[in-house]
């Protein structure tokens, strides 16, 4: 190994890793507040002329590509993988994993400036009060220390930023956002069946998603460096640091709170380490808990902020059960193709919530792809997993070539996503017949966890050190000045798309975070 470079440089006032939604939202925070930062991502940077345009290539991509890469089997997976282009996924064999027998985790990921950004199909959906009092309703899973409330302001200062598309449509299980231009046009068939379906309390909405139009710098607008990182490297406030694979967070043994992040350069092999203030966690759901966990000390014995034990578990996908089947009756010649966004209608649930499952959504896709000159459709359920304790990301006994452990992943469905196939799968089959979807065929399965790519959970927040890691400000329990605020500090994971909440509290923590530092508390 190459020999440390111990304190390099004067240090920063806050330092973040991780360069995707969460961490380039924190920075934009953090820099127009007057706040040094430093942003360290284990990835390369890319040019924005490397991302494919997104209206392009989706015509025959889908769930029976059968693409198989011998050095990236899982990340192929993805629906995305042909057509934004194998690069923007991390090779799985250079960052490898471990799983139980038995109990798959698909983890895809985007670990390159911007991070899953780049790979993103873009569906902006809010959480809505419910999602955020639902464990104090039902006892299923630890109550939210935050409000909707605390969260729409967030809502609306990212949202004014993105764009979104989307129409207006007062339904109470689903908040409006600030839209900025009308959704996609639907085709034909998802016409008629906005106009057919009836359930009560619920009904057929348009997609609410960021588009794809290039924003600064010719950057697509779902990704972070046309909005959130491009203003923060505007301030002149921002070095962001590539290739900056972060090993450990440093602890100060007389106090536990951190004095800053061990890292790597990955193109020399020179170690370092950089002096911080404040630091960010935002590299991602399951690195977060791993880097935690690897960082353990006389202060942190199980990991930082871990004195809970509750640091990597109860980690969480979203549920999803698929259908597709035949469009009699409509012409190929008005389909239109999948442009990063599979679906053009959502069913949000109805309200009032209520039985032996949480919420789930219908997602309705037709005439949106053809094979062979045949009209196809789909309508997909997309629900939510209980954050079971038994579900987590632990250290192994392996490392990566950079000498940290491998992380394991054991995140398995219970009863209650059991159940929730079965719910399921009486809304797909009567909606498929409204759609007049003939020849249906519904998995056998819910998509394995991780497959949705919406991986939470693993350092929640709540209100208390006894049964969370964080508080309500996503600040670690044990050391004030360490923040969380990527996926990892869901206390429960909702039905929606968690996108858009995610760059909503990173953007709140990183306020949190510039008004300690200005007050001198950290």
């Amino acid at each position: 190994m190459t020999g440390i470079d111990t304190e390099a440089g004067p240090g920063y006032d806050a330092v973040v890793v991780g360069s995707g939604f969460a961490g380039s939202w924190a920075a934009k925070e953090l820099t127009e507040a007057g706040v040094s930062t430093l942003v360290l991502e284990a990835g390369p940077a890319r040019r924005a002329e490397e991302i494919p345009d997104r209206a392009a290539s989706y015509t025959t991509a889908g769930r029976d590509t059968g693409a198989t890469w011998p050095r990236q089997p899982v990340q192929s997976r993805h629906f995305h993988f042909g057509p934004r282009g194998p690069h923007l996924f991390v090779d799985d064999v250079e960052h490898a994993y471990e799983t139980p027998p038995g109990m798959p985790y698909t983890w895809i990921r985007g670990m390159q400036v911007g991070g899953r950004s780049l790979i993103w199909g873009g569906s902006a959906l809010r959480l809505s009060p419910y999602e955020t009092r639902a464990g104090e309703v039902d006892g299923c899973s630890p109550a939210w220390p935050i409000g909707y409330e605390e969260l729409a302001g967030a809502y609306e200062a990212v949202e004014g930023l993105l764009g979104l598309r989307g129409t207006a449509e007062d339904l109470p299980q689903l908040p409006d956002s600030l839209f900025r231009g009308e959704p996609s046009a639907l085709t034909p068939a998802e016409s008629d069946f906005r106009r057919s379906y009836r359930r009560p309390g619920t009904r057929p909405v348009p997609v609410r998603f960021v588009p794809a139009e290039a924003g600064g710098g010719g950057w697509p607008g779902f990704t972070v460096q046309a909005t959130a990182l491009a203003l923060a490297e505007r301030t002149g406030r921002l070095v962001l640091r590539p290739h900056a694979r972060v090993t450990s967070v440093t602890v100060d043994p007389a106090n536990g709170r951190a004095t800053g992040l061990r890292w790597v350069d990955t193109t020399t092999a020179v170690r370092h380490h950089v002096r911080a203030r404040v630091v960010l966690l935002c590299g991602g759901t399951i690195e977060t808990a791993r880097l935690m966990l690897n960082s353990r000390g006389p202060r942190h014995p199980q990991g930082l902020g871990n004195s809970s034990g509750l640091v990597g578990r109860g980690l969480m996908d979203h549920p999803l059960l698929t259908s597709e089947g035949v469009l009699p009756g409509y012409s190929p010649a008005d389909a239109r193709p999948w442009t990063g966004r599979q679906c053009g209608l959502l069913v949000p649930p109805p309200r009032p919530h209520g039985g032996d499952v949480r919420p789930f959504a219908l997602w309705v896709s037709l005439q949106r792809r053809v094979r062979d000159g045949v009209v196809l459709g789909g309508i997909d359920a997309q629900g939510e997993m209980l954050p079971h304790r038994h579900n987590r990301v632990r250290l192994g006994s392996g490392r990566d070539r950079w000498g940290v452990p491998l992380p394991v992943i054991e995140c398995g469905y219970g009863p209650h996503e059991e159940r929730l196939y079965d719910a399921m799968r009486r809304e797909i089959e009567p909606a498929a017949s409204t759609a007049g979807l003939k020849d249906l065929s519904v998995a056998d399965t819910l998509t394995p966890p991780g497959g949705n790519v919406h991986d939470l959970g693993t350092a929640r927040m709540g209100a208390s050190p006894a049964d969370s890691v964080l508080d309500r400000d996503n600040r670690c329990w044990d050391a004030p000045n360490v923040f969380v605020a990527d996926g990892s500090c869901f206390p429960s994971g909702g039905w929606q798309n968690p996108t858009l909440t995610i760059m909503a509290i990173a953007a709140r923590a990183g306020r949190r975070a510039a008004r300690l530092l200005r007050a001198g508390e950290c």
